[in-house]
């Protein structure tokens, strides 16, 4: 009986998360209302499938049906209650127009950006004495206090809004493919010197989808062709971070996991669930921003930053290698405060991704760099899904600081030209 109460509040949940996304694809080819929708899906129900083969083609074991039906049934209430958030932002007043900025303003703008995130690379890269991936013996030392200037790994993603803005000013065919190669060549070198972080070169295949949905230059049977090239090759780049040697059906056991682990780690929300832990409050959102402090201006900042990741790895795993392991949106709201805040957390993402929406919408009509500034925050959204809403709200916090700083300084440029 619980299997079947499962199978149904899966199934259910399916319907509803798909009718939503088609009826938002057939309104407009891109918004990050259907961005949104299309990462709480595959995060918290395309890795349930990929458990069941596991279970039954290899000796894994399943969360029991409790959880999958707390995991399932919580999802899509909060789902719900997001989409009501959505709804009532988005019934706001519409934005006044303005005039855009100039070309210039914006062709100095991406320029600055590129350099931040160019320039960031490459001194990561001298102060760590070569490329990472050729020297670590193991992925979990890339956290060891023995690599140099960590900080700046969170500089390098600023090349790719500068791409971006590049791509708008003028969009085209051409144009569009250039993105691709030229970001692709950027993650590959930060792959490498980072010693296997895959993250920008995900985000340059994820753009060049959104980019060309938004602007019709990629149809759906093509989309689904690129999404599991994009599957695949993530499973190698996973292979090769990990320096696995693997053989046999021990190929398709890695394959399913770490596909799951990368995509939907839906099990670690059953873990979570079914936990016993102290609730953090607000704690998380503050100390994820510890990260930003140097050491040499706090030298009491602690080690571990004890957001809701570091937190459900080290407390409810009790994994202590280093890494931190994905709780979840509704995992980082369950460890701040329990069952309660899951709805009233997801009613403020409803708010948030409306926002958006209002921003992307204004910007495609009168401002180009305001349309890059909410196409740059795409990452911090996958950051919210999958990481926790603390790791997203500092990361927000960083990626509109330095992009508003690069802003003003164009804009200071232009004054000094006149």
């Amino acid at each position: 009986m619980a299997q079947i109460v499962v199978f149904l509040i899966y199934c259910l949940s399916l319907v509803w998360l798909g009718y939503s996304i088609w009826r938002s694809y057939r309104q407009r080819h891109f918004s990050f209302y259907l961005l949104f929708s299309v990462l709480y899906a595959i995060t918290f129900f395309a890795g349930f499938p990929l458990s069941l083969i596991m279970a039954n083609m290899f000796e894994y074991t399943l969360p029991d049906y409790a959880s999958q039906q707390r995991v399932f049934g919580w999802a899509i209430l909060a789902y719900l209650v997001y989409q009501m958030g959505y709804h009532i932002f988005s019934s706001k007043n519409t934005l006044t127009p303005k005039a855009d900025v100039a070309s210039f303003h914006a062709k100095t703008t991406a320029c600055l950006l590129a350099l931040v995130g160019v320039g960031s690379l490459f001194i990561f890269i001298y102060l760590n004495e070569g490329l990472l991936l050729f020297k670590l013996e193991k992925y979990s030392q890339i956290f060891s206090p023995l690599i140099q200037a960590v900080p700046l790994k969170r500089f390098f993603y600023f090349f790719l809004p500068a791409l971006l803005l590049f791509f708008l000013l003028k969009p085209s065919v051409k144009r569009w493919w250039w993105f691709l190669i030229l970001s692709v060549i950027f993650g590959i070198l930060s792959y490498l010197a980072v010693g296997g972080t895959r993250a920008n070169l995900a985000m340059a295949g994820l753009f060049f989808l959104i980019l060309g949905l938004e602007k019709q230059y990629l149809s759906v049977r093509w989309l689904g062709l690129l999404v599991a090239l994009g599957i695949v090759g993530m499973f190698l780049l996973a292979l090769a971070r990990y320096g696995l040697d693997i053989h046999g059906k021990e190929i398709y056991f890695t394959f399913l996991y770490l596909t799951r682990d990368t995509f939907s780690p839906w099990e670690n929300l059953a873990r979570i669930f079914s936990s016993e832990m102290e609730y953090q409050g607000l704690m998380p959102i503050i100390r994820d921003f510890y990260v930003y402090i140097p050491k040499s201006l706090w030298q009491e900042r602690p080690d571990i930053v004890w957001n809701s990741a570091n937190y459900f790895t080290k407390t409810v795993l009790g994994n202590q290698s280093g890494l931190a392991i994905s709780p979840s949106l509704l995992g980082s709201f369950y460890i701040m405060g329990g069952y309660p805040l899951i709805p009233i957390g997801m009613f403020l993402v409803g708010g948030i991704i409306a926002t958006f929406d209002r921003l992307f919408q204004y910007g495609s009509r009168y401002s180009v760099v305001l349309q890059t500034f909410c196409l740059g925050q795409v990452f911090n959204l996958i950051v919210l899904v999958r990481e926790g809403f603390d790791a997203f709200f500092s990361r927000f916090f960083f990626f509109s600081l330095v992009f508003a700083l690069c802003w003003l300084i164009a804009k200071g440029v232009i004054r000094w030209k006149r």
